[in-house]
């Protein structure tokens, strides 16, 4: 289904409940109409919650909306996703999880990478990266926490360099 059946059935049911308010008020004087009313506001709250729980679900499977969860899952991991993830944190078939990480990759977020025979999508932007100080001349390497600006091995000027 689409967004127009969703919001078809929703303003259908909100019609309905409608109705069947103006039937409730009406029951006051004609006790008859009751059971009328009661119907109306039953299938209108049941329509309502169907469409806008549907659509909910129909919007999360979209791949722009996939695409932005699915960097949220990257992120958590390290900058790594397998697709296999993917189709087990957001309960999606492999077809509608390829197409969201087709937006990534086209979009120069992602890139596919094989680790063994595992295919790894990999995020450039969210991995870690390690900063050390480094001797151009000699190659020491040093921690950023040390306040050093020299080498003590050799004198020269200490570059930070990301790793």
């Amino acid at each position: 289904m689409n967004r127009v059946t969703y919001f078809s059935v929703f303003i259908v049911s909100i019609l309905m409940l409608a109705l069947g308010l103006l039937f409730a008020c009406a029951a006051i004087a004609v006790p008859a109409r009751w059971p009328l009313a009661m119907m109306l506001l039953g299938v209108g709250a049941i329509g309502a919650g169907w469409s806008a729980y549907s659509y909910r679900q129909w919007a999360d499977r979209q791949p722009a909306t996939l695409a932005a969860r699915i960097t949220d899952l990257a992120a958590t991991n390290q900058g790594e996703v397998t697709l296999a993830q993917i189709m087990a944190s957001f309960d999606v078939t492999a077809s509608i999880a390829q197409a969201g990480l087709e937006v990534l990759i086209q979009n120069g977020q992602c890139r596919r990478d094989r680790v063994g025979e595992q295919e790894v999508f990999t995020f450039p932007g969210l991995k870690e990266h390690k900063v050390e100080r480094k001797c151009p001349y000699c190659g020491a390497t040093f921690p950023v926490k040390q306040s050093l600006h020299k080498c003590p091995n050799c004198g020269g000027n200490l570059e930070l360099v990301k790793d």
